[in-house]
């Protein structure tokens, strides 16, 4: 068990398709895409399995000195080109068939307008909103906005390879997210994110300005409402194909891409907040026989006497819960496995 365990561009011209038609079209591009870039189709060989190994060497050293402490930046010992490609990512939008929130566009922190970049189609007579725009996409990026995949995961086999590979190192929930941005644009503003994250360079070359944990750090999804990151709590990397960047939670950053299109993987590792606990252990107590019966009959006590009651109830929950089965069911709970 590890340490983390134990703390743990053309738009297609018709609107109107058939979903079995529209079926054939996807697998046919994918099959002619393989052709055309050498990769296998899908369903011809199993996609390379990338470990938290290959990514940051010796994890126990890992574990010990970067996680949850400070960012660290490594160098794969696995190729990670072949995880996914510009043109991948184009013939996905060539497509159609991307929906949101799948995708999004942005630029300089700006999203473009769903109504912009979506458009509805026909499928089966019915009207469903929310495809990819490709017109709409191309032009953004020509612009100087960055294209983002938001959980490719659920449809793409290498990138649901990659996290499943990685998952059994933490607990917690895995997602991946693939950027894509023009040379010279910073896609958004010094941030921070709501959960540990590991960049995969994949193509392209970007700077990354990083920041150091300290008392302006937050758990949440924000804005770095400090300004320019301080340069005396910082660390500022170039990051090349191959190269893997650790942000432990809570770290404020920016990137800006350099030299060529860059192209990298996000994957956030989210672990359970302590809300999440607690509604594990609440539900646990409402669980209970004896609460049951307190409900039933409380009626019947004094307010202090309900009170009493229910404070021995908590601590008998709070003090019996194993602790590797609270942490499996919330980490169930928040990838929303459970209810």
């Amino acid at each position: 068990m590890t340490t983390a365990q134990q703390s743990r561009p053309t738009p297609d011209a018709a609107d109107t398709v058939n979903a079995s038609a529209a079926q054939s079209t996807s697998a046919a591009q994918s099959t002619s895409a393989a052709r055309t870039t050498g990769a296998a189709p899908d369903d011809a060989a199993p996609a390379p399995r990338i470990t938290l190994k290959d990514l940051v060497g010796d994890t126990a050293a890992f574990f010990r000195d970067h996680w949850a402490a400070q960012p660290a930046v490594f160098r794969a010992s696995a190729d990670l080109t072949g995880l996914i490609t510009e043109q991948e990512m184009w013939e996905e939008v060539d497509c159609g068939l991307l929906i949101r929130p799948y995708f999004t566009a942005f630029d300089e922190g700006v999203r473009t307008a769903v109504s912009e970049m979506t458009r509805s189609r026909t499928v089966v007579g019915h009207q469903v909103p929310g495809y990819i725009n490709p017109a709409q996409i191309k032009a953004d990026f020509a612009a100087g906005g960055t294209f983002k995949f938001s959980q490719p995961e659920h449809w793409h086999p290498r990138l649901r390879a990659l996290v499943q590979a990685l998952a059994p190192e933490f607990r917690a929930e895995l997602e991946s997210f693939v950027f894509l941005s023009p040379p010279g644009k910073t896609a958004i503003a010094a941030h921070m994110d709501g959960s540990h994250v590991l960049v995969l360079q994949i193509a392209g070359v970007k700077d990354w300005v990083v920041g150091r944990l300290d008392e302006t750090s937050t758990s949440d999804s924000d804005r770095y409402t400090g300004g320019v990151i301080p340069y005396d709590r910082r660390m500022e990397v170039t990051l090349r194909p191959g190269d893997v960047l650790y942000m432990p939670h809570g770290t404020p950053h920016s990137a800006t891409a350099r030299i060529g299109t860059s192209l990298h993987i996000a994957v956030t590792i989210e672990e359970p907040t302590p809300r999440d606990l607690a509604d594990v252990f609440l539900a646990g107590l409402l669980g209970l026989p004896e609460f049951e019966a307190l409900t039933r009959g409380h009626h019947e006590l004094s307010l202090a006497e309900r009170l009493t009651r229910l404070r021995a109830l908590l601590t008998r929950t709070l003090g019996a819960a194993d602790e590797t089965q609270v942490l499996e069911q919330a980490v169930r709970l928040k990838a929303g496995h459970l209810g």
